[in-house]
């Protein structure tokens, strides 16, 4: 292979690496852990590809850590795709944390690390805008989304999207998780008086509620709820093959065949 092929081989390697979510296994439990990529979506956007359930009203549900007063609440909300869109057969769940600005019983602003709640449906990618590349998990901080709140950055901060959103298939249930403190990212908790970007996870089942599990170093002792998915196989989330992917595939194979024609002429 020369350095051109070779240069190419490295890139497509490097676009596949970089696509979709990727996944591991637990070296003591075997248990299977993904992370899903996001994509940004703008609230524009989204507001014109999905209308909110009528019959779901947003949930706006309080959580206290111990130590602390009421220290924050737990939004959520429920969509459905519209007809003749891209988001058509899809529902699309809402998620916010907004953290008030109060502090614990030795004066240490309260935050969150991290969320973490039953989602028994598998996620599922879709393209919602032309040319994308199917995620599904999207965020949105520069609008409304809904009924929820506006995104709000807390003080000396900007507004925090989660590190990683983990999805965790298992054998009979499904769990999501939202992380925001990430040492080895250098990212902080969600401070108080902040409210979190508005996270999207896209499903092809209808909703119910389950109880959020929110993570501080205070023990948490009042559990909000939000809504999730319900229904369908619970597995691994499929990897998309983008048109960037399927580019480098045709660019290595293009570059192969010129190589071997450069050959055979070389030997006529």
């Amino acid at each position: 292979m020369n350095k051109f092929t070779s240069a190419l081989a490295l890139g497509a390697g490097l676009v596949l690496s970089l696509t979709g979510p990727s996944a591991h296994a637990s070296s003591t439990t075997g248990t299977v852990v993904q992370q899903l990529s996001s994509a940004e979506i703008s609230a524009s956007t989204f507001n014109s590809l999905f209308t909110p359930i009528a019959n779901a009203a947003p949930i706006k549900s309080s959580f206290q850590f111990m130590n602390t007063t009421t220290t924050g609440t737990m939004e959520s909300q429920v969509f459905k795709g519209k007809d003749g869109t891209s988001a058509s057969g899809l529902y699309a769940y809402a998620y916010q944390i907004a953290v008030n600005n109060v502090s614990d019983v030795n004066g240490q602003p309260t935050s969150v690390n991290s969320a973490s709640f039953a989602y028994n449906a598998t996620p599922v990618p879709a393209a919602l805008t032309a040319g994308a590349t199917p995620s599904a998990v999207y965020v949105s901080k520069d609008g409304q989304i809904g009924g929820l709140d506006l995104s709000q950055a807390g003080t000396g901060s900007v507004i925090q999207t989660p590190t990683s959103v983990a999805w965790m298939p298992g054998s009979k249930t499904g769990a999501l998780t939202l992380q925001y403190l990430d040492a080895a990212k250098g990212t902080g908790p969600l401070p108080a008086g902040s409210n979190s970007a508005t996270v999207i996870v896209l499903s092809n089942q209808p909703f119910t509620t389950q109880p959020v599990s929110l993570q501080n170093a205070n023990p948490q002792i009042a559990y909000p709820s939000a809504y999730s998915a319900q229904g369908g196989e619970i597995s691994e989330v499929p990897v998309p093959e983008p048109a960037a992917v399927l580019a480098w595939a045709g660019m290595i194979g293009a570059a192969a065949l010129v190589r071997r024609t450069r050959k055979a002429r070389a030997a006529a």
